[in-house]
Parts: C-alpha cells; sequence; structure tokens
C-alpha cells in the first residue's frame, strides 16, 4: 500500500499509539514469548522479580520495573502455580537453554548477532 501512495505522490505519515500498562497487559496475556519463558525460569528459582528480569536479560536500569510488570503477567502467574519438582525444574531449563542455544543459530544464520 505504502508502494502505491508513494507512486501516486502521497506521502503517508503513521504514528505508533503508546498504550497503557492495563492494554499492554491485555494485549498479551495470551502471548508466551522467549523472553518472558526466561523469566518465568529464573522467578521460579528465587521469587526475585528483579533479579530474574537481569538474569533474563532485561538491562539492569529496567529490571526492576520489567520485573514488577512480568510478574502480573497472567502466563506468568499460571506457570507460578505450577508445581514443579527438582527434575522437572532442571528439565525445564535445560529446554530454555537449547532454545537459547538454537536462537543464537538462528541470528548467526540471518546476520542478526548484535540484535
Amino acid at each position: 500500500m505504502l508502494a502505491l501512495l508513494k507512486q501516486t505522490g502521497i506521502m503517508a505519515v503513521m504514528r505508533i499509539r503508546q498504550v497503557g500498562f492495563s492494554s499492554r497487559l491485555k494485549a498479551h496475556r495470551k502471548l508466551l514469548t522467549f523472553e518472558t519463558l526466561k523469566f518465568i525460569v529464573e522467578f521460579m528459582r528465587d521469587g526475585n522479580a528483579r533479579l530474574a528480569a537481569f538474569r533474563s536479560g532485561v538491562p539492569e536500569n529496567y529490571a526492576s520495573k520489567q520485573g514488577a510488570w512480568l510478574k502480573k503477567h497472567p502466563i506468568v502467574l499460571a506457570a507460578m502455580e505450577a508445581e514443579l519438582d527438582e527434575r522437572e525444574m532442571l528439565r525445564l531449563q535445560k529446554a530454555v537453554a537449547e532454545m537459547d542455544r538454537q536462537m543464537d543459530i538462528c541470528k548467526d544464520i540471518l546476520g542478526l548477532q548484535d540484535f
């Protein structure tokens, strides 16, 4: 569509509307991202949201705010209700570590090492 507008000489300006906290929470209620999964695994270790966010890759200066937001996420709340034994927790940690390795392979293939 943008190409068609450019061909006709019409310039289009798009603005991204920022949504509030509650809207973001509702929009992502049923979406499990890899970042959220890493947070869940880290949060299950000690229950510290700030440290879990930091260990899962959130920059230190945002870890407290992001951790507070993530621990209210419906998927995180549901995951925290699961009663995992030590063997299941180890299996989960290994699965996430393998996913992280696979993500690095994909980044290398696509030339996205800086992201």
